[in-house]
């Protein structure tokens, strides 16, 4: 019969290659693509920190768009980078809470929702005076810088099973 796998054939799996020795070896860039997607993503931020417009998207609802796509890309790099090295549950941690918190400030800022962005938009000159996109811009790019931060400090050696067990001792 056409398509059914005979009793007499060998059954035979296709095994996992093993990685050459040179794709083991091979650096991990997504790392520093995500954050040369934090240049223009910091570029906004700054623009909105001293009350001018951001080039190219000006200020508001489309720095907040542009914000917001930069930050997923920087965050689909880093979590797909993170997800290698650590696991879902270890990556995931940090990343989805921080993410969400970053997700309903720019909601907010879209949308003129000031219960978030209130405090944000006091410490920028006073809530009467800030445009609550404004605030939103400067909230999300220090959640964005936070997790940055928290990738890239992944990234220095933790302690080995060497030594923590002479710690226990």
């Amino acid at each position: 019969m056409v398509g059914v796998a005979s009793e007499t054939a060998p059954h035979r799996e296709d095994p996992v290659q093993p990685a050459t020795p040179a794709a083991r070896s091979a650096p991990n860039l997504k790392p520093v693509i995500a954050t040369l997607f934090g240049i223009p993503a910091a570029v906004i931020v700054l623009a909105a920190v001293r009350g001018e417009p951001a080039p190219v998207v000006g200020d508001g609802a489309a720095a907040l768009i542009a914000l917001w796509i930069l930050g997923s890309a920087m965050c689909a790099l880093g979590i797909s980078s993170m997800r290698a090295r650590f696991g879902v549950g270890r990556a995931n941690l940090t990343g989805t809470p921080l993410g969400l918190l970053a997700t309903a400030l720019l909601l907010s800022g879209l949308f003129g929702w000031p219960l978030l962005l209130r405090p944000v938009a006091d410490a920028l000159g006073g809530a009467e005076t800030v445009p609550l996109a404004r605030a939103a811009i400067v909230a999300v790019g220090g959640v964005m810088a936070l997790k940055w931060a928290i990738a890239w400090l992944s990234y220095l050696p933790g302690p080995t099973p060497a030594r923590t067990a002479e710690a226990v001792k």
